[in-house]
């Protein structure tokens, strides 16, 4: 079975389909990616990347009191980026202790 959709429907459906798409902040984009160079760069056989990307994602929700990281914005990401930064130096800290 076919579907055909006017010029005017098609652009009504895709200007729907573009309201439903969550926003991320550029700020929270940045530190998203910054928190998974940290994760890929101190994988080990003990502490995989998703161990350490849930234990600082679950830290950050923590703090800021919301469910969904990806809704992270504004002042709310300022006080992640501390809490990872933090968290990234008790680590670096810590691990230089024991070696």
């Amino acid at each position: 079975m076919k579907v055909e959709m006017t010029a005017k429907e098609f652009a009504e459906y895709t200007e729907y389909l573009e309201r439903r798409k969550p926003k991320l902040s550029r700020e929270w984009i940045d530190l998203r990616k910054e928190i998974t160079n940290y994760c890929h760069s101190h994988k080990t056989m003990s502490r995989s990347f998703s161990t350490q990307q849930n234990f600082i994602y679950g830290a950050i929700r923590f703090v800021t009191g919301i469910s969904q990281i990806d809704q992270l914005s504004g002042i709310q990401v300022d006080l992640a980026r501390m809490v990872f930064h933090e968290l990234a130096e008790k680590r670096d800290n810590f691990s230089s202790e024991i070696n």
